[in-house]
């Protein structure tokens, strides 16, 4: 079992603990510190051995494939595993405009890591990094750089890596970022989460449960429609997130449902509150990306939970009052007093 899937457990049970800084997992545990599109260009099957024999990419949107097979083991980044020997392939691109890009390489063979330098080779400093993306459906543990900021006048060399000594034949595809439509308007029938808009040094006195001193959350029942807001927010130079956590008792035990649409990557989890605060983790949880619908259904006992939903990553920073609709339901009734129609559409 690779080091992967043990960080990834990792991160899901701290997820919730305090950000000192933008990479630290955050809560004391959960403490808070229509023009046609042109076909793709096709490169010539193969990326180059190093910066300076890279592959061209002369305009978007650009697909190769190709195989690292071969190659020789030139860069590694941290992102965040450490020790790769992987042979690596690289590709340049100069952008004759100001663009945000993605960078993906999700249906390839093998594990894949991708990362980009800015104009110069910088060693342990790259523009951009990923090893691991949920954003790649089909084969785990692919690689995807999502909205990448590049400017007109930079050649930025982007490099096809491998996690561990992983190589094999890759896919790889450039575009130029379009974002997703945003997540439907609140529905009529629900309720507001009636928090105040985020802001430096925010102090959370509406719902932010074992974060908030005293501890305070917003108490609900269920089958129930909430709309919401959340973001990330600086208390001085620490970057924050603005984590609802929404309470509600079980007299029996019961499968349960969460579902959340955010205009944020979100993290949704339900804990378990029967103890009080504090809490360390989460009995179980989820991560879903900006404007994708993410369901979490878990049998819960009787007791007292709460459904926690704040932004998945302290970077790249959420607005605050980023919109979010969340519905707790039993599974089985359809939140009132909408129809079975309405609410499959909602979270299609």
């Amino acid at each position: 079992m690779r080091f992967a899937i043990l960080a990834l457990t990792l991160v899901l049970a701290l997820a919730v603990c305090v950000a000192a800084s933008p990479s630290t997992t955050n809560i004391a545990p959960l403490k808070e510190s229509a023009p046609v599109t042109p076909p793709p260009s096709k490169g010539p099957l193969q990326g180059g051995d190093t910066i300076a024999t890279a592959t061209l990419i002369a305009a978007l949107p650009y697909d190769d494939t190709g195989t690292t097979v071969g190659f020789t083991h030139d860069y590694d980044e941290v992102c965040p595993y450490t020790g790769s020997l992987s042979p690596d392939v690289v590709y340049k691109y100069s952008p004759t405009v100001n663009q945000l890009i993605d960078i993906y390489t999700c249906n390839s063979a093998y594990d894949t890591k991708l990362f980009v330098y800015d104009n110069v080779y910088t060693p342990g400093v790259p523009l951009a990094c990923n090893d691991d993306s949920s954003l790649c459906a089909g084969p785990a543990y692919r690689s995807y750089i999502q909205n990448l900021q590049v400017y007109a006048g930079h050649t930025y060399y982007i490099v096809v890596d491998g996690y561990g000594s992983a190589s094999g034949a890759y896919e790889f595809h450039v575009r130029v970022y379009t974002p997703p439509p945003p997540c439907p308007p609140c529905p009529s029938y629900a309720i507001q989460e009636g928090e105040p808009t985020c802001y430096a040094n925010y102090v959370d006195a509406t719902n932010g449960g074992c974060n908030s001193t005293p501890p305070v959350f917003s108490n609900i029942t269920f089958p129930k429609t909430v709309c919401g807001t959340s973001g990330t927010y600086m208390v001085g130079a620490s970057t924050y997130r603005d984590t609802d956590w929404y309470q509600f008792t079980l007299t029996t035990g019961m499968t349960v449902q969460l579902s959340v649409c955010a205009n944020f990557n979100v993290l949704i989890g339900f804990i378990d509150l029967t103890a009080g605060c504090p809490v360390s983790t989460f009995y179980a949880s989820t991560t879903g990306v900006a404007t994708v619908p993410v369901n979490l259904t878990s049998a819960l006992y009787p007791g007292t939970w709460v459904a926690f939903v704040a932004p998945s990553a302290w970077t790249p920073a959420t607005p605050c009052g980023t919109t979010y609709v969340m519905t707790l339901w039993d599974g089985i009734t359809p939140v009132e007093p909408t129809t079975w129609g309405t609410l499959k559409a909602m979270y299609r």
